[in-house]
């Protein structure tokens, strides 16, 4: 099953147990680079989120962080895969077309 299809509090179990998996991994091998080439883990979050996400994503797997206001936010962005505008000019933010605004991209 598609993770867009999924409900937000599915989503959030999903998300919490997939950084168990991935804290309990780098216990046991700490080379993040190897664990990233290595690992699948991440690829049906890839599909689903936006890019501007996905690093974010990945960083906060990755450092455990599960601040609910992060974790709220990675949630509520699937499913908005390409839906950003271009931004104006280099140095902006791109926002989404719900008027969020992502100052990475």
């Amino acid at each position: 099953m598609s993770l867009d299809c999924l409900s937000k509090a599915e989503l959030r179990v999903k998300l919490l147990n997939l950084q168990d998996r991935v804290v309990d991994s780098l216990e046991k091998k700490p080379d993040v680079d190897t664990f990233l080439d290595q690992t699948n883990l991440f690829d049906e979050w890839e599909k689903v989120l936006p890019e501007a996400e996905y690093p974010i994503f990945v960083i906060t797997v990755l450092n455990n962080i599960r601040r609910e206001a992060v974790i709220a936010s990675i949630i509520d962005s699937i499913g908005k895969h390409g839906l950003q505008s271009e931004p104006e000019k280099e140095g902006s933010s791109v926002t989404d077309k719900d008027g969020i605004d992502h100052p990475f991209c």
